[in-house]
């Protein structure tokens, strides 16, 4: 963890902490219900159900305290062995959130000493009127309009939900849709507090930045905090309403963007053209994929990991036993990539409003690869001869201090029937068959 994420997220368990503007490293997006962290390790049931057991836990301690003591031994035993296969089973289980939390940190050109007056939601529904003047008409144009003057509190968890009877074409009386549940917060700060200082070090994360913006970097000190509340619904709407946003006021304002989730900043040239489409074409523009040492393997290998796939609800992910060469990392990055598209499509919220649960085999192709590159033109390199088609499963592997906080990491493994087998699985081995497969040798 670092020392800025440690700071933040020990300003939300402190007493009183209030100020949202402390998620902005610390829980860059977070499942709301019950306020659990998307994937969160440990517990996997909804906040609500926490909550519930939680308050069960603390009246009935002394109930199950006298029934474990008036079991007999094998009891005890066979306990203990259905609690042991429960948590070997545990990881096995991907869930995605059923409500999503984004922020994005605009770094505004004041350099003044006091901070900035925080904007009203009238002056940002203003700055978009006036950039929309001609599609005040447009269904989207209008939601944006609406989610900039929801606070989360009064946008709330949704209604309680009737589910419609089982194999029933037509919904029940009192049957309701889960909503999409757009709200926005807004917060001014300071960039010190807020922005780990080696974002702005480290090239890879400010590559984007033109010379001009690079410049001004030092003199910044104060950031604007747009966080949205969402579903994934209707294509990530959630999340394409923020963008839209962050897009108009950082033009206006000459602010620059940071990415708590990915740690990159860009400027709102870049920003625009990487804004998620409608279509999820470009789910590749969305996700960043970091490369580390994979002690796992050992000396030779190497393993990428995705960053910024809690903005869609999802589990981070991970491919390891990759052989350090571009050409397989270069692969091993495309796989990512269409994965993510697949996760984002997978997690879509259901009716109910119910988390929503990976399967346990996951099929993945050449065309979901090729897809999440939409609007770059050729990138993919094809095979015709190839199956093009791999079949995988996630698995929740152990925390990482150099992991998102608060945020879960899946490896990518060959289904359980062949990675189960522990003694005998070549997980290198089926990594590069995987690579083959969907695009040749």
């Amino acid at each position: 963890m670092s020392r800025v994420e440690a700071a933040l997220a020990a300003r939300i368990r402190a007493p009183g902490a209030v100020s949202e503007i402390a998620r902005v490293g610390a829980l860059a997006a977070a499942v709301a219900l019950g306020g659990a962290p998307v994937g969160g390790c440990g517990e996997r049931a909804s906040g609500l159900a926490a909550a519930t057991r939680g308050e069960g836990e603390a009246s009935q301690g002394d109930e199950v305290a006298a029934a474990r003591s008036a079991s007999s031994p094998g009891e005890v035993e066979a306990e203990a062995e259905a609690e042991a296969r429960r948590r070997q089973e545990s990881p096995h289980h991907v869930v995605f959130a059923d409500r999503i939390s984004q922020s994005y940190a605009l770094l505004l050109a004041d350099t003044s000493a006091s901070p900035p007056a925080t904007p009203s939601r009238e002056a940002l529904r203003a700055q978009v009127e006036e950039a929309f003047a001609r599609d005040l008409e447009d269904p989207e144009v209008a939601l944006l309009l609406a989610m900039i003057m929801r606070t989360p509190a009064a946008a709330g968890a949704g209604a309680p939900v009737l589910m419609a009877p089982s194999g029933e074409e037509e919904e029940a009386p009192g049957y309701q849709r889960a909503r999409e549940l757009l709200a926005l917060h807004v917060e001014v700060g300071a960039i010190a507090e807020l922005v780990e200082q080696g974002a702005f070090a480290d090239p890879a994360l400010i590559r984007g930045l033109s010379p001009e913006e690079l410049g001004s970097l030092a003199a910044r000190r104060w950031v604007l905090v747009l966080r949205a509340d969402y579903r994934n619904q209707n294509g990530v709407r959630g999340l394409r309403l923020l963008q839209t946003l962050v897009r108009v006021v950082a033009e206006r304002e000459g602010a620059l963007i940071y990415d708590p989730d990915t740690q990159e900043t860009v400027g709102p040239g870049l920003f625009t053209a990487r804004r998620l489409r409608a279509e999820l074409g470009n789910v590749a523009d969305q996700v960043a994929v970091v490369p580390f040492s994979d002690p796992r393997h050992g000396e030779g290998f190497v393993r990428l990991t995705t960053r910024g796939m809690r903005r869609f609800g999802s589990v981070d992910l991970e491919l390891d036993g990759l052989p350090a060469t571009q050409r397989a990392l270069q692969r091993a990055t495309f796989l990512l990539h269409g994965l993510a598209r697949v996760m984002v499509k997978l997690g879509e919220a259901e009716a109910s409003g119910l988390a929503v649960e990976a399967p346990a085999v996951i099929r993945l192709t050449y065309r979901d690869c090729d897809l999440a590159y939409a609007g770059r033109g050729a990138q993919v390199p094809r095979c015709a001869a190839c199956p093009e088609e791999i079949a995988l499963h996630l698995v929740e592997r152990a925390r990482e201090p150099h992991d998102p906080l608060e945020h879960v990491v899946a490896r990518v493994v060959a289904p359980r029937g062949q990675s189960d087998a522990s003694a005998r699985y070549d997980h290198p081995a089926w990594a590069a068959s995987a690579l083959v497969r969907l695009f040749g040798e």
